[in-house]
């Protein structure tokens, strides 16, 4: 484990030097932080560019990213279209496996994308919801699942916006039952305690006011024809809202000492004219209260989080009050806050370095992005197509799915098991991370599915072949399997381990091979065993305390 020093250095821009110097070490670093690890070509592209440039590209590839819904078609297609994304049946017998392909788009997003894919879990947990109280209906989940995507990495104000009245927040923290008789503080109160400000800059009386303006928004649950056992549920689109205006509180409310939202108690003539003026209260909340009475603990607020989710658990004040800083001056918006941060002198100091303890999805994932699998090659995004749940099959010709085998799925279980369910985060408050990942029963369990991925779920004949070339240029075709070990423990971990594992990870990594191969030459990285032995490794390396640093 790493030894906690002070940590040091600033916001100003990282420039490197002799004693600071842009090396793979550094590389490493940002992208286990940033995006889960990454591929050769990113590494090799991160060497021939400054930092900056590096990161600029970085954030400007995953804003143009396309979004859950979206085809996009060049070098590579990437297509996230969705069949359900607009279904309109209440109760659907499928509806769990329609579900399971947003988790599948959602893990293989990770996987080939990384940063935009690695923020939105972080969203995800902050703004929580929970698919089962959803009924797992795609098209709600997949409204929250695009919202999520599309406000990522942009003004943060109008993220709280969109998120508040979608139909999964609706449910999960039961606004549909807000109503002018019967109002209901659960949104308001999370709204302030986790949604944007935190606790101790609020009273238990704005959020009772904030409660009475939210009023009247709800979701729609109806038979249709009336009498024919035939249930549907609304709405179906993102952007789609339902208000009912006699539900809604028309007096002033009066928050964080500002008067709001004052019709007199009368009720708007016209549906048409009451959703508009409650859609003006709602904007008002959020711009002229939360985001400028609150603008300074909203920021710091914010800042902290993302700090401790992308770097350690415990944030310098003055890093903190820093990016507080440059968040409220770009107008929250959320890639500007980020970049300062990644770009920081402060984000490139040794200590820094492997703070962190991956999640139980991010300790999976990593060696999948680091690996470059492939989807349609490596593993199998599953669908439902033509009645049933099974491999969506992108080049039959070129990579059949011979072995059949459901690695999105096997990573979604095990990780359920594990306690982190994608899209069903523990409770309102989110995982709570860091220390929490690792006990008795999750760390041993996390050897185990690592190890199914390597021994069972990434067998594929290209597969073995690809960890083959992987070896090749990390060592530059090395023939020496210390050489060639080491160069495998600086690609996945992220902090120097002991010599006595090093010599223990050679060993098991010669294991497969008769010692006088090695030296008379006999074996090199074209041996028959190459692949059997970079898996072994792998499975060597998975134990080590300092795999589960980030």
């Amino acid at each position: 484990m790493p030894n906690i020093k002070c940590l040091t250095g600033g916001l100003q821009e990282y420039v490197p030097s002799p004693s600071k110097p842009w090396n793979d070490k550094r590389i490493h670093h940002l992208f286990n932080k940033l995006s889960n690890g990454a591929p050769l070509t990113l590494i090799n592209l991160a060497r021939s560019n400054s930092p900056s440039v590096l990161i600029d590209y970085l954030f400007t590839t995953a804003a143009a990213h396309p979004l859950p819904g979206e085809k996009k078609t060049g070098v590579k297609t990437i297509d996230y279209t969705y069949a359900w994304k607009e279904q309109s049946i209440a109760e659907d017998t499928n509806a769990y496996y329609k579900y399971l392909e947003l988790v599948h788009m959602w893990f293989s997003g990770m996987i080939s994308e990384g940063l935009r894919h690695k923020l939105v879990l972080f969203w995800s947990n902050h703004f929580v919801t929970g698919a089962d109280e959803a009924g797992n209906r795609p098209s709600w989940v997949f409204q929250y699942y695009y919202l999520l995507h599309k406000h990522a990495l942009g003004d943060f104000r109008d993220f709280v916006k969109a998120i508040g009245l979608t139909p999964s927040m609706l449910i999960y923290l039961d606004g549909r039952y807000n109503t002018r008789t019967a109002p209901n503080e659960n949104y308001a109160r999370e709204l302030l305690e986790l949604f944007t400000m935190g606790v101790g800059n609020y009273t238990q009386q704005d959020i009772a006011e904030t409660a009475r303006l939210l009023t009247g928004w709800y979701i729609r649950y109806y038979e249709s024809p009336a009498g024919s056992g035939k249930y549907y549920i609304a709405p179906t689109k993102v952007d789609e809202f339902y208000f009912n205006r006699n539900n809604h509180d028309w007096k002033g409310k009066f928050i964080f000492g500002q008067a709001i939202g004052n019709n007199g108690g009368k009720i708007p003539p016209t549906d048409a004219e009451a959703i508009q003026k409650a859609r003006t209260e709602y904007e008002l909340l959020h711009d002229e209260l939360i985001f400028k009475i609150k603008k300074n603990e909203v920021a710091r607020f914010i800042c902290r989080k993302l700090y401790k989710y992308y770097v350690y658990q415990n944030p310098p004040d003055d890093i903190i009050d820093g990016l507080a800083t440059v968040f409220i001056n770009s107008n929250f918006n959320i890639s500007t806050v980020l970049k300062t941060l990644f770009k920081s002198e402060h984000f490139f100091d040794d200590a820094t370095i492997g703070l962190g303890i991956k999640s139980h999805i991010e300790n999976q994932l990593s060696y999948l992005r680091n690996l470059d699998m492939e989807e349609g090659k490596d593993y199998y995004r599953y669908k439902w197509l033509s009645n049933s749940f099974k491999a969506d099959v992108l080049d039959p010709t070129n990579f059949p799915n011979t072995l059949n085998r459901d690695t999105l799925s096997n990573i979604y279980s095990s990780n359920t098991n594990l306690g982190q369910r994608l899209f069903n985060p523990v409770n309102v408050a989110g995982w709570p991370g860091y220390r929490t990942w690792l006990n008795e029963f999750t760390l041993v369990n996390r050897w185990k599915y690592n190890r199914d991925h390597f021994t069972y779920y990434l067998q594929y004949d290209r597969t073995k072949e690809k960890f083959r070339e992987f070896l090749k240029t990390i060592s530059q075709n090395s023939q020496d399997p210390d050489a060639i070990v080491r160069a495998v423990v600086t690609y996945f971990l992220a902090v120097d381990i002991p010599e006595e594992y090093i010599q223990t990870a050679v060993g098991v990594f010669k294991a497969l091979v008769p010692e006088n191969y090695y030296q008379n030459g006999t074996w090199t990285l074209n041996y028959t065993t190459v692949p059997s032995q970079f898996i072994n490794l792998m499975n060597y390396l998975i134990t080590l305390p300092e795999f589960q640093l980030l």
